[in-house]
């Protein structure tokens, strides 16, 4: 990007390159393997929100001069791209004592950086999440599938497993949630899926920010309604009749649309999401080693790193805020906390609700309803029934791709770490 062109020129550029990079990601919501792309380019977004949101906090002020004066955080200047790496057009000048042949290498890796960059922090973002994830939606479907079941059988005796199964993966999600978000969030500023299970930090940072978390979860199960209809709505279709549709083709072709559109919402809700939980966990850390709740030597490298460039962890410089958020700080008492993890809790009840109500009008095949919502896990944004398109083909085809992505960066840490003489790290 053009960052220092002046004038209308340099906004035109801006407002397509935008434009461009919000396209492509409504594409990839389209395809399993591709939503690793989504979730792996949105930790990039998160990641350069809360340095932006530090460098705010700090004595320097300006987020663009602090970036550029670091080389390890300047491909942080613009949004991520997609495809080719930061700043991509300075890899076309080639250096006046370079040969073709590495001139040539270094354009060739520049063209796939990102996209590797990506998919690499899709995937291990995607397995955190489904990990800690996975357990509830299992339960949920589990619970339905038996309660089904036992209706039609008329095993009465076991009529309460089902149930309790549904209640017991319920309550578990409700847990989830209170952790899951900052978790993410933590995951995307470090990239590193280690600092995802930094439970003891995490959690920390969750209880001096109360009273925005309460907030954002609110913001978050009221985003999460409409992909809920969204998913839910084909089922009220009656294709044949209104649309005049008789085969198959024509029913695929004519839901791939729908699914297509209707991620014009599902990918920026997937992005603010984060961005939110970002900043809310950019100001947590923040107030936490201020307020010496954190040690400065419990955060990761790179944190660290930032921290003591931009002085943020000596002083004690006022948090930007408002009026409304100074008024409540009594979250931070006891009473407050109890009373702000209640109506958390309430709201994802109220969001698994949902949930089992929109199964109940269409159930979706693999249990896919149940065990990956597009806000929370995976933003694939695809419900093509498997007599149209069978959707066990993407799923298969998505792990076989994730395995030789990960073996192919497990081979390449092991071929460095060979060539420096020391075992390869994890």
């Amino acid at each position: 990007m053009p960052g220092d062109a002046p004038g209308y020129g340099n906004l035109l550029w801006r407002t397509v390159v935008f434009l461009v990079k919000f396209l492509i990601g409504m594409v990839f919501c389209h395809a399993i393997f591709t939503s690793f792309m989504v979730i792996g380019w949105t930790y990039r977004v998160a990641r350069r929100t809360a340095i932006k949101y530090w460098c705010k906090c700090s004595a320097r002020g300006s987020f663009t001069l602090f970036i550029r004066d670091d080389e390890s955080i300047a491909g942080h200047m613009h949004w991520p791209n997609w495809f080719v790496a930061q700043n991509f057009r300075s890899l076309l000048r080639r250096p006046v004592n370079s040969g073709w042949g590495r001139y040539l290498w270094l354009v060739f890796k520049g063209l796939s950086s990102s996209l590797r960059h990506n998919l690499l922090l899709g995937i291990q973002g995607a397995v955190n999440t489904l990990v800690l994830t996975l357990p509830a939606g299992m339960m949920w479907w589990f619970g339905w599938d038996y309660g089904w079941n036992i209706s039609f059988y008329k095993g009465y005796e076991q009529s309460l497993i089902g149930p309790a199964v549904f209640l017991i993966g319920s309550l578990f999600f409700i847990a989830t949630m209170f952790y899951l978000p900052m978790a993410q969030a933590r995951q995307a500023v470090c990239a590193n899926w280690k600092s995802f299970w930094d439970v003891g930090l995490i959690i920390r940072i969750i209880r001096s920010q109360w009273m925005r978390l309460l907030l954002f979860s609110g913001l978050f199960a009221l985003l999460c309604l409409p992909v809920i209809i969204l998913k839910t709505a084909p089922s009220m279709f009656h294709l044949s009749e209104s649309q005049d549709i008789t085969t198959p083709e024509q029913a695929a072709d004519y839901l791939g649309k729908y699914f297509f559109w209707a991620s014009l919402y599902v990918f920026p809700c997937y992005v603010l999401i984060r961005v939110l939980a970002a900043k809310i966990y950019a100001r947590g850390l923040l107030a936490s080693v201020q307020n010496n709740r954190v040690n400065i030597e419990e955060l990761n490298p790179f944190e660290q790193s930032l921290f003591k460039d931009l002085d943020l962890h000596s002083g004690s410089p006022p948090l930007p805020g408002n009026r409304f958020l100074k008024i409540v700080g009594w979250t931070g008492s006891r009473m407050g906390q109890f009373f702000s993890a209640v109506v958390i809790s309430l709201i994802w009840a109220a969001l698994a609700g949902a949930i089992l109500i929109s199964e109940f009008l269409n159930y979706h095949e693999a249990g896919r309803g149940w065990w990956n919502q597009q806000l929370i896990q995976l933003p694939w944004f695809n419900y093509m029934p498997a007599h149209i398109r069978p959707a066990g083909q993407d799923i298969s085809i998505a792990l076989v791709l994730v395995v030789l992505v990960m073996a192919g960066r497990y081979a390449g840490n092991c071929m460095r770490a060979m060539a420096k003489g020391r075992a390869p790290a994890d």
